[in-house]
């Protein structure tokens, strides 16, 4: 009957420090959200952090973290990355948001006017913003989550096989 007693008291602390984590991480992010809203409305230049994909050549990809800004001297569109130079991109494309594999973010889909597909990942309040320096209108990009196009929805995932 010990033993039970303290696998019940174990559970119980395990829950409690997951809910307790959990609160402090939402608080956190929320708290970070809106420092960096607050920043952009008085005039801060906020670069998004992203993971950005597109293809180089034949068969590579181009799969990184970074942050999605303004170029160099405030002109343009960059996508920076630890360790590598920046990419100027470019602006005034198509994109489309769908919702991700990873929990919490969305993808968007960015067609460059000259036909090149940039995937980033984003989180969902930083959609806009991350529009908003790409260049897309803001009638190209507002998509009602869900909304396939009449295709079946599709995971960016592989489903794994028995």
């Amino acid at each position: 009957m010990d033993a039970l007693a303290e696998a019940a008291s174990l559970g119980a602390l395990i829950i409690v420090s997951a809910v307790v984590t959990a609160w402090i991480g939402r608080r956190s992010l929320r708290r970070t959200a809106d420092e960096r809203r607050a920043a952009l409305a008085a005039g801060v230049v906020v670069a998004v952090r992203c993971e950005a994909r597109w293809r180089q050549g034949v068969r590579r990809r181009f799969f990184a973290q970074g942050d999605l800004g303004t170029g160099p001297g405030g002109i343009g569109v960059a996508f920076k990355s630890p360790l590598r130079p920046a990419v100027a991109l470019p602006v005034g494309g198509r994109a489309v948001v769908r919702g991700s594999w990873w929990p919490g973010m969305r993808v968007l889909e960015y067609r460059a006017p000259d036909g090149r597909r940039i995937d980033f990942h984003v989180y969902p309040r930083e959609v806009g913003l991350a529009c908003r320096y790409l260049g897309v209108p803001d009638s190209d990009w507002v998509r009602p989550f869900g909304d396939t196009d009449g295709r079946p929805r599709r995971s960016a995932r592989p489903r794994r096989r028995m």
